[in-house]
């Protein structure tokens, strides 16, 4: 991982400008983590309440800034309840992302792990999401931190759960 940072400085890349020349290859998609994982299994996906969203799979996305936003904001990262964010793509708006004022006056020493994947691997399930049944090792493993995230990042009012 070391040497791909000083690669990329050498080019004068930032991280999250790395990830998005891997992005416009069209041959990847990302997965982020608060956790360093050395292969990724599948876990059973849930919307709402609880609800399982389809079998168990490893989720990832075509868009680095959606990978960089869930390895910095996660439940690990924000362990207080009282959190909010989301994230999602419109076809027309593009990507969207969304975090209440805690967690933007709180992202200064958030890190985590943006995992590249082979996209032959997987499966497109949504116009975010592509998914794999099996277990998937990375090809890279990149560090990020709150530094590079997107600057378009909205906010939103706390979600009261009842």
């Amino acid at each position: 991982m070391k040497k791909m940072e000083s690669e990329n400085r050498e080019r004068g890349l930032s991280i999250r400008e790395r990830l998005s020349s891997l992005e416009k290859e069209g041959k990847f998609v990302f997965h982020g983590s608060a956790r360093e994982i050395e292969i990724l299994e599948p876990r059973q996906p849930y919307i709402e309440k609880g609800e399982k969203h389809g079998n168990p799979c490893v989720a990832t996305t075509p868009f680095a800034d959606i990978a960089i936003f869930r390895a910095i904001v996660n439940e690990d990262n924000f362990s207080h309840k009282d959190y909010s964010s989301s994230f999602g793509f419109d076809s027309d708006k593009g990507i969207e992302l969304c975090a209440s004022q805690d967690i933007l006056d709180d992202l200064g020493d958030k890190k985590g792990f943006v995992y590249v994947l082979d996209k032959s691997l997987f499966e497109k399930f949504s116009g975010m999401e592509w998914r794999s049944e099996g277990p998937v090792k990375p090809i890279e493993v990149i560090a990020v931190t709150a530094e590079d995230l997107s600057p378009n990042i909205q906010l939103i009012d706390k979600i009261d759960e009842k």
